[in-house]
């Protein structure tokens, strides 16, 4: 469950397993910086995303804090904060309760299309030894169904790739346009690729109906931030 703070929306299933996992809030920004609510006795770990499907792994023998062209993380370190930057995009939390790994995504459309999601996971097994039963995925909080019109191009290339359960739940129509559901689609193609339903968490806001920033409504630079870190030794719930 997604819950209201004062400056963010924090993961409380995340919070239960001593995991910091939030969304901030566009009203935040006008009396602090993200900064002000980061321990300062941690690496901040960022990039310039370019709606890639690339995953990078912050490991123990990682010594950079910056990367170009990623456009998410994961670590088991305890002394580092993954940060991603949206702004309507899909901000996508991972929590594996029994290796103890975390991660986040930007998912935009192409990163959907792409499947970051999937390949986050993938490199999570494959660094990790991880389980898919075992993780916990956060999805949100982006632009909604309803405020997301796409055209007919995009609908074709989604169709042509994906299953027809999924298109049927991820795609509607107002008004005769065609509207995207992101966060849906996500979810559905996690569950078919084998994460519980139970351990996805969802939120029903929306960057350009709530208090966030959103591109399509305002046409600029600003962006939300998403954010996860270890704050002490876990617990397997």
């Amino acid at each position: 469950m997604f819950i209201k703070d004062e400056n963010y929306f924090k993961i409380k299933e995340f919070e239960r397993n001593n995991i910091t996992a939030f969304f901030t809030r566009k009203s935040f920004f006008e009396r602090n910086t993200l900064k002000d609510l980061l321990p300062k006795n941690k690496i901040f770990i960022s990039a310039y995303q370019k709606h890639t499907d690339v995953v990078k792994d912050i490991s123990k023998t990682e010594n950079r804090d910056y990367f170009e062209g990623v456009d998410g993380f994961i670590t088991k370190r305890d002394d580092v904060v993954l940060v991603t930057k949206h702004a309507d995009c899909l901000p996508i939390f991972f929590y594996d309760k029994k290796e103890k790994v975390i991660g986040m995504v930007h998912s935009g459309w192409k990163g959907s299309f792409q499947e970051i999601g999937l390949k986050t996971l993938n490199l999570m097994e494959k660094n990790y030894n991880s389980l898919r039963k075992n993780i916990i995925i956060g999805l949100g909080i982006g632009i909604s169904c309803e405020k997301y019109e796409v055209g007919d191009e995009f609908y074709e290339n989604f169709k042509s790739k994906f299953s027809y359960e999924i298109i049927k739940k991820s795609f509607k129509s107002y008004d005769g346009r065609k509207h995207f559901d992101n966060c849906e689609f996500n979810k559905l193609n996690f569950i078919s690729n084998g994460i519980l339903k139970k351990n996805i968490i969802v939120s029903k806001e929306c960057t350009f109906e709530g208090d966030f920033f959103s591109f399509r409504r305002d046409k600029n630079k600003e962006r939300n931030y998403a954010v996860i870190y270890f704050n002490k030794k876990s617990l397997v719930i």
